[in-house]
């Protein structure tokens, strides 16, 4: 791979058609009255933190660290009280960055930007500046998503992110351009169809493009391809087929599979679920659990339908649960959670 490969100048990814709304909203030049921070260098010992408006500072944080690592010290902003007000500089942003340093006893000379502020500014105005500006830092700016982490961890080879990627591809699937080139956009966030393959991608796989299959030949055809690749309904699809062939061998589930009834659900949703839109089956699921629910909606369909042409065949509610596909409208003690199966991690394989 060539550096024409790989880099792109920010001003060619301006022009973007992605960034075009960002790009049109955005207002030209500079904000008045706003100066840049100053760069400097500064002692750990110098620093002080101010109980007001900063955060506390995470003792698991820094032990995630291990040691002081140079590279990865983020620049401290520090805000440089008058000398009238007694000149304390106070850490606006990077406090974890100074301690370990302390911690390390490493005394180095830690890189900074400082707001400097009037010599005349009262105290009620210095700290109202830091405030704000500590707001801003910790509020506007974009920290890495997660299918930033992802697409980092493709490059480094990471298992479990390469396996997202070929899932993604095996059923011509694209998110945040992760995934097959051309293939069908997932919107959003991602968030469903990243839990979907952490769950089902390493044992249960082949139950995720079949669930994708099943959406496109129910919902769409080769004239009218479907255009809504929702993942919370490929969550809740795969939760369904892996249930159908599994329930019967989870651990403190029941020791009965569906029979008969598995296979009279399979010809109810390859003959009856197409003839409803699929906003019926997703509709009102946000929150935890959506899959489940969107299970118990599809087979709450199902047994309308079996009441008149299969009663026998019905698949209850507590059946659902009971085989840990949970019921949102039940409120369960901690204890009563714990007794339940936890699915699709407690199916023997």
């Amino acid at each position: 791979m060539s550096n024409m490969d790989e880099l792109r100048y920010l001003i060619d990814v301006a022009n973007d058609p992605s960034l075009a709304v960002a790009k049109r909203r955005f207002k030209k030049g500079i904000k008045k009255l706003k100066q840049k921070l100053k760069r400097g260098t500064r002692k750990s010992s110098e620093l002080q933190t101010a109980r007001k408006w900063n955060r506390t500072i995470s003792g698991n944080a820094i032990i995630k660290y291990g040691q002081f690592d140079p590279e990865l010290a983020t620049v401290i902003v520090v805000s440089v009280r008058p000398e009238r007000l007694g000149g304390d500089v106070v850490v606006v942003d990077g406090q974890h960055t100074a301690m370990m340093d302390i911690f390390g006893e490493c005394d180095q000379d830690l890189d900074t930007l400082e707001l400097h502020h009037d010599k005349n500014a009262t105290l009620e105005q210095v700290q109202e500046a830091e405030a704000r500006l500590y707001k801003a830092l910790n509020t506007q700016r974009k920290n890495p998503s997660k299918l930033d982490l992802i697409r980092n961890d493709i490059f480094l080879e990471v298992p479990e992110a390469l396996r997202f990627e070929d899932t993604l591809k095996l059923c011509n699937l694209n998110v945040d351009g992760i995934g097959a080139i051309d293939g069908d956009i997932i919107g959003g966030s991602g968030a469903r169809i990243i839990k979907t393959i952490e769950q089902y991608g390493e044992d249960f796989s082949r139950y995720i493009p079949k669930a994708v299959d099943f959406m496109r030949n129910t919902w769409g055809s080769d004239d009218n391809p479907l255009q809504d690749i929702r993942d919370d309904m490929i969550h809740g699809l795969t939760t369904l087929f892996v249930f159908i062939d599994y329930v019967g061998k989870i651990d403190g589930g029941s020791p009965q599979g569906l029979n008969g009834k598995k296979k009279k659900l399979l010809s109810w949703m390859n003959s009856e679920m197409g003839k409803t839109s699929m906003r019926k089956y997703w509709h009102n699921t946000a929150g935890g659990n959506t899959h489940f629910k969107i299970v118990h909606k599809i087979v709450n369909e199902y047994n309308f339908w079996a009441e008149e042409n299969a009663p026998t065949l019905a698949i209850s509610a507590d059946y659902l649960h009971d085989n840990g596909i949970l019921d949102s409208d039940r409120i369960l003690s901690k204890e009563a959670r714990k007794r339940l199966p936890t699915f699709p991690s407690d199916i023997k394989l």
